[in-house]
């Protein structure tokens, strides 16, 4: 059966001979598009490309083998129309060997194939992370035994000015931190260079190395003018410093949010029963708020934080006026003072003069601490040479300098090597580029041939679903080509894929209503606008009871002994039956609607952990048949860990955990009260010398077998 595209489906197929991206909302199908690209390129009969000629990159090994399979699927149904054919047999056989894979994984391939030139040793391997994290640890004890030994004075200022206590965890914790950090560009050493600068400002005369914490806790000693003695920067000069800029958009953003939270206070003051009493002092004090927006620089906001001030609310009692408003009122003016002190403590806390002089201190401070992590960062490296091991930041990194370096004029350009892959390959794919980094930006420009006018990057991804920003991805990446590509011409173009065909209007319509209002241009730089908001692609029949809800479940009463998962998961379990009673739901072969079934719910949980067992007992003592899809690999399934006790209960008897794992488990059936009661008679001995005594025998050596009367009458 053929499949049918939209307008722009069939665009993003079609677009070549330009940089694509491909704004592709969830439920758009992204990934039945970018096969189907894939696939007419191989098999054009005007222009083919052979498929190992096309590099995709995807996120993870699981997207890469449904990529193959899907685009093997797709050549094996052409090649069966066309037996014949013996361009599609080579594609065929060409797709073993094709880059449809991680950018961690093209990175090896390249490194494998041109180690030479980056003189590494071809026998090196993959440490793991237990293996790293100690080797990190024994690096760093060994570069700050070498710095105390060399007596630094930046470096014992810095010691000083960052360790808690007579410990350096505070030092090691910020260094590997800034490795991190660095380590997600694409010259981490340049990158760092850079950090020594950050707290520099025009006009500053120079550092304070002299000047000790117990100095710079002392904000009051100034000149006889009121200015930093040795810095004499102005309140100007510190607003035009990208970090205060940064800080002040932050503070306008948040008092923009509370001046909405009180207008809506002084709207309820007005309403028929609504609080009247509160209205004079919450006006009083929305004008406090906006005079504070209104402040043109730090110095004066400062200023109009220190003197900012609260009044105590009426306390006049009147029966018209609703308690609920009157006490939602009284909740949101505490929620708004409580985040202006916030504001005040973490924005506010010293004048501008303090915050320069302060910032002579950490300057040389953080001169140092880089300094510390360019130092750790050679050793490190060089010890991983030593044993020759890598680990992924390294084969993102030897992947570059193969491909990149830097010119005599300190200007990066590709190398011989990376120009062979840009003659090699036709087309580079990216399937999830929200989550791009600068590192694996550089590596994929490098061989695309946009340097030379051959634009031949594809992109697409979903700036609204970039969740790993924590792991330093680039989610700007995106949004600066998704505001500059133009629509429809040019070499830097744009396809948005807005319809949504996995999910129903009345959804849509409840993702769209809760994220129009959570998400904007200032929080996470995209706003949820029409262009972002999502679409019905399909049509479903209508059928009963469809719509979004919301369940709420109450905690339980204090001393109750349902916890509140249990509460929460027995609702749910109410949901489940009623679901599979009334609601019916469109069956995928007939494409028409029957009767709910379990296997057509699921339940998302934000962490399985601590929750999913919870759930599982209590859906399946209301008879509801669960699976648990988990996460944390085949030998932390507790079916497998019941099946590993018993093994080494097999070994070794005397091994209390495990024996008690297994007296618990399928295996022998007792419940905890049991094992308490047994073990409370004995505390001393082993659980298994107190099972034999109990069981009329005694205990034999460690490693014999357990005697099947060690489980009597079933246990």
């Amino acid at each position: 059966m053929s499949v049918s595209y939209t307008e722009e489906q069939q665009k993003v197929i079609d677009t070549h001979g330009c940089n694509l991206l491909v704004s592709a909302a969830a439920g758009s199908g992204k990934t039945a598009v970018l096969v189907e690209r894939i696939v007419k390129m191989v098999s054009d009969a005007a222009k083919p490309v052979d498929i190992d000629r096309l590099l995709v990159v995807t996120f993870t090994n699981a997207a890469a083998s449904e990529m193959r399979e899907r685009v093997s699927n797709a050549i094996g149904e052409k090649l069966a129309k066309e037996p014949e054919n013996e361009h599609l047999q080579k594609q065929s056989a060409l797709l073993h060997n094709a880059q449809i894979t991680t950018i961690d994984s093209f990175c090896l391939f390249v490194i494998r194939n041109h180690f030479h030139t980056i003189g590494l040793d071809p026998g090196f391997r993959i440490a793991d992370e237990g293996e790293l994290k100690l080797l990190k640890n024994d690096v760093m004890g060994d570069v700050l035994e070498k710095c105390y030994q060399e007596g630094d004075e930046a470096f014992l200022h810095c010691m000083e000015y960052f360790s808690t206590g007579s410990r350096d965890r505070a030092v090691e914790d910020a260094v590997f931190k800034l490795y991190d950090f660095a380590m997600s560009h694409p010259f981490p050493e340049a990158w760092l260079q850079e950090r020594k600068k950050d707290y520099e400002m025009p006009g500053m005369s120079g550092t304070a190395p002299e000047q000790t914490a117990s100095e710079q806790a002392a904000p009051e000693q100034t000149a006889a003018d009121g200015t930093a003695p040795e810095n004499n920067v102005d309140g100007a000069a510190l607003m035009e410093t990208a970090w205060m800029r940064d800080c002040m958009e932050q503070v306008d953003l948040s008092l923009r949010g509370l001046i909405v939270q009180i207008n809506q206070c002084v709207m309820m003051s007005e309403l028929p029963d609504g609080p009247y009493m509160y209205g004079e002092l919450l006006e009083q004090e929305r004008e406090q708020l906006e005079r504070l927006l209104a402040a043109q620089n730090y110095e004066e906001r400062y200023l109009r934080f220190s003197t900012l001030s609260f009044g105590r609310l009426s306390a006049k009692k009147d029966a018209t006026v609703s308690p609920i408003k009157r006490e939602l009122v009284k909740s949101i003016r505490t929620g708004i003072k409580e985040q202006l002190q916030t504001m005040q403590k973490h924005y506010f806390a010293r004048s501008s003069e303090e915050i320069v002089r302060q910032m002579a201190v950490c300057g040389e401070a953080v001169r140092a601490l880089v300094e510390l992590t360019l130092l750790f960062q050679e050793t490190f490296a060089r010890t991983k040479r030593e044993k020759n091991i890598l680990d992924f930041d390294d084969i993102e990194h030897f992947a570059l300098s193969i491909l990149l370096r830097r010119n005599e004029n300190g200007d990066v350009e590709a190398t011989e090597t990376a120009l062979e892959y840009r003659s090699h390959f036709a087309e580079i794919l990216i399937d999830e580029y929200q989550d791009s980094n600068l590192v694996q930006e550089y590596l994929l420009s490098a061989i695309s041939g946009e340097a030379e006018g051959h634009y031949n990057r594809f992109m697409v991804g979903d700036v609204k679903q970039s969740i790993y920003k924590f792991r330093l991805a680039r989610p700007e990446l995106f949004l600066e080509k998704y505001e500059t590509y133009s629509h429809g011409e040019g070499s830097r173009q744009r396809i948005d894929l807005s319809r949504n065909f996995r999910s129903r209007r009345e959804v849509l319509a409840a993702v769209n209503g809760v994220f129009a209002n959570l998400m904007s241009r200032d929080k996470g730089g995209i706003a949820y606008d029409e262009r972002a908001a999502l679409y019905a692609g399909a049509e479903y029949p209508e059928g009963p009871d469809c719509r979004s809800e919301l369940l709420l479940a109450e905690k339980p009463e204090q001393g109750s002994e349902e916890t509140a998962k249990a509460r929460e998961a027995r609702m749910v379990a109410a949901r489940i039956r009623r679901l599979r009673r009334d609601y019916q739901v469109i069956d995928p072969a007939t494409e028409t609607l029957r009767p709910a079934r379990y296997g057509d719910m699921v339940i998302l949980l934000r962490t399985a952990s601590g929750w999913d067992e919870t759930f599982r007992e209590v859906l399946e003592a209301e008879g509801i048949p669960v699976y648990i899809s988990s996460k944390t690999g085949y030998f932390a399934a507790q079916e497998v860990q019941e099946l590993l006790q018993l093994l080494r209960v097999l070994d070794n008897p005397t091994q209390d955990i495990p024996l008690f794992g297994v007296m618990k488990s399928a295996f022998g059936g007792f419940t905890e009260e049991e094992i308490a009661s047994l073990r409370s008679e004995n505390r001393e001995e082993s659980l298994w010398r107190v099972l034999q005594h109990c069981a009329g025998g005694e205990a034999g050596e460690a490693g014999e077998a357990v005697p099947a009367q060690l489980f009597p009458d079933g246990k």
